[in-house]
């Protein structure tokens, strides 16, 4: 009995201390639920009644609390002053988020915050010091500036690389306004940007000397100030103008010099020699085995020119330029050699340069006109260049390197055709091909393999009785055959030189050109 009493008292005794233990354990849990209920809410509160919409004001000498209740009806938030809130503001703004306007009061007149939900509390540093134990007031300070020349908008996007994570730039685009709010540091260091930005805006004229006014209009409007710089061409006089505030201008000041560079150019000094081949080589040259020969000739490889003949295949290399001489008395074994020309051509980087050695064959053309009652026949001289012509273009490198896209080309006339009436027209067998070569300045490129067909007239007759007009025919004949030898290789030797820009020697360069064309009068098929 003594036992089941115990267990009885102990049983009642467990049972009145648990009912208790439950219901704080249940309150505590509704009180956190409720607390947790009315933070989401409040936080709810507070994103659903940001104000999207911006505040214009224009505002002298307003009383502070006037303020806030204009504020409150333009915002549709409870905003209550604490009675220690007083002082008078001046406020223009325009376009603005009610929290940066908040923040400039806020700043200004060292007064604190406290919001919740729709309801923002008002109050003097002070007194939040007293409520909270802690100070309210931020390390920014405000600073406005009245722009006189520099768009707002120019402004904002300089000074935003320039503020803090805490700092704010507000602008108005009507008032050309600039509010800034930020620690005292970067304060001074925007307030310092704007002195050099907000100036007003000068203009310089640039005469061109290399380059183009028009090629540079796209790279120079690319540097001005967006909305406000200006650019004026002249393609006439080739002068650009450019209007921009003093520190975008030197900016583009540099641009201009670094594109208007006196061009570098490469001299180019060709030699044209011609190989009449020999009985034993008239199938051709290996050119391969003669660059193996010599120890300092590099045989960059062959290409074709697209004939059927295999003698067409054009060979390139580089070799120094002392070794000219000695290419020269190697081909002297394969046949007889002859220099028609030795021309020297400048040639601006990346502009093509024109080298020909032939023959100008003169051609008349008719044309025949017809009238009501009478027909006009007009004839006109044609003429065709054929022979060797070669067109180089040079690319200079940085690394003091030549790039050469030459492209060779062999032309001869074929033949004459007589039309109905009575032009004769040539036929001209034409055969080209491209290559390109990289070589150092001053190093020498051979191009060989460059082939004609020599082809002669053999009249037989008798004599006296040929002459006779239309009779003449019946007492001769013309023939026309391969000649002994049957070809002939034209070798070019071309040299690039890079040169500043002043050709050197221009009475050399102009008296070589004069002995290409005295060359090029004699040379016929």
């Amino acid at each position: 009995m003594k036992n089941t009493n115990y267990y009885e008292n102990g049983d009642t005794i467990f049972k009145a201390l648990l009912k208790p233990a439950v219901f704080c354990f249940a309150l505590l849990a509704i009180f956190s639920w409720t607390k947790q209920v009315a933070l989401c809410q409040e936080q709810y509160i507070t994103e659903e009644n940001r104000s999207p919409e911006k505040i214009s004001l224009d505002l002298k000498g307003i009383d502070i609390i006037e303020l806030f209740r204009i504020l409150s009806i333009k915002t549709g938030l409870t905003i209550v002053p604490h009675p220690g809130v007083k002082g008078r503001i001046n406020l223009f703004l325009n376009n603005v988020r009610f929290e940066d306007v908040l923040d400039i009061i806020l700043v200004t007149h060292s007064l604190a915050a406290e919001r919740k939900g729709n309801i923002i509390n008002i109050m003097t540093g002070d007194q939040y010091y007293y409520l909270y134990g802690k100070r309210f007031e931020e390390k920014r300070r405000v600073m406005t500036f009245k722009l006189n020349y520099a768009k707002p908008a120019d402004v904002f996007n300089t000074l935003a690389q320039l503020k803090s994570d805490i700092g704010k730039i507000i602008v108005d685009e009507s008032s050309a306004t600039v509010v800034l709010l930020d620690i005292p540091e970067k304060l001074d260091l925007m307030q310092a940007m704007v002195r050099q930005i907000d100036l007003p805006p000068d203009t310089e004229t640039f005469s061109l000397q290399y380059a183009k006014a028009k090629d540079l209009q796209a790279e120079v409007s690319k540097a001005l100030s967006p909305g406000s710089g200006a650019l004026l061409v002249d393609e006439r006089t080739n002068k650009i103008s450019i209007k921009d505030m003093p520190g975008r201008l030197s900016r583009i000041k540099r641009v201009v010099r670094a594109f208007d560079e006196q061009p570098s150019q490469v001299l180019i000094e060709a030699q044209v020699v011609e190989l009449t081949l020999s009985d034993k080589f008239q199938r051709g040259i290996d050119w391969e085995k003669i660059f193996r020969g010599v120890n300092d000739l590099d045989f960059k490889g062959t290409f074709s020119l697209g004939l059927v003949d295999n003698r067409q295949d054009v060979s390139v290399g580089t070799l120094a330029s002392d070794d000219y001489n000695i290419v020269l008395q190697l081909l002297q074994e394969y046949g007889r050699t002859n220099i028609l020309s030795q021309p020297r051509i400048a040639a601006i980087n990346n502009q093509e340069a024109k080298i020909m050695v032939g023959s100008r064959e003169a051609y008349i053309t008719q044309t025949l006109s017809s009238a009501e009652s009478s027909t006009t026949t007009a004839e006109s001289i044609q003429f065709i260049d054929v022979g060797v012509k070669l067109n180089v273009t040079p690319t200079i490198s940085r690394d003091g390197f030549i790039t050469m896209k030459i492209k060779p080309e062999v032309s001869s006339v074929r033949e004459f055709i007589t039309t109905k009436l009575g032009s004769r027209v040539p036929i001209v067998d034409t055969s080209e091909a491209e290559t390109v070569v990289k070589v150092k300045d001053g190093a020498m490129v051979l191009i060989a393999g460059l082939t004609k067909r020599n082809e002669t007239k053999q009249t037989k007759e008798v004599p006296f009785l040929a002459r006779i007009p239309l009779l003449g025919m019946f007492f001769g004949n013309t023939t026309v055959g391969p000649a002994e030898p049957r070809y002939r290789e034209f070798i070019v030797f071309l040299t690039p030189r890079i040169i500043s820009g002043n050709v050197p020697e221009p009475r050399e360069m102009i008296s070589s050109d004069i002995v290409l064309k005295k060359k090029v009068k004699g040379y016929k098929e």
